[in-house]
């Protein structure tokens, strides 16, 4: 099998024909330039479709997101994924605003590579979660008051009670 890699996900579209092409990459967070604490085991579906002059490209980007818990500060794992599209254009049509693509970049006839690192990485962080809850964290009943004496008085604000004068 030729292999159409560059860098990790740099892809020589030069030596790519015409048609569809499916490739399946495993990249580093490292490759990504993303926080290896927060991301691991991540795999990439890319579904190629190279016309004459332009090339439109499909992630499925998934991972393992190393996350903390918004409700109970727990660590756990969740993973996450993301699908995204990209037309690789001549500029005239990158420029023109193309409603069925999620975004359009232009590709010009020198160009022997596409880099898919930047929207890779911005899939898989737009795939993370706004609300970060752990399995099981919703039914933890968790300490709502703090510092609360039984007699409903603060105990650090009796201090405060001498300065208190009756003028």
């Amino acid at each position: 099998m030729k292999t159409f890699l560059g860098s990790m996900l740099s892809i020589r579209i030069a030596e790519l024909e015409d048609g569809v092409h499916e490739l399946e990459l495993t990249p580093s967070a490292d490759d990504l330039e993303l926080d290896r604490a927060l991301f691991r085991d991540i795999r990439i579906h890319a579904h190629l479709d190279r016309g004459r002059d332009r090339v439109l490209v499909v992630l499925d980007a998934r991972a393992i997101a190393m996350l903390v818990c918004d409700r109970t500060l727990v660590d756990f794992e969740q993973p996450v994924q993301g699908t995204y599209s990209v037309l690789f254009a001549p500029p005239p049509l990158a420029s023109r605003d193309l409603d069925a693509y999620e975004e359009v970049r232009p590709l010009l006839p020198s160009d022997l590579e596409i880099d898919l690192t930047d929207v890779t990485r911005d899939t898989l962080l737009l795939a993370l979660p706004q609300r970060r809850v752990a399995p099981g964290a919703d039914d933890v009943e968790l300490q709502t008051r703090f510092g609360q004496a039984d007699d409903g008085i603060d105990p650090r604000w009796e201090a405060l009670r001498g300065l208190q004068t009756d003028d």
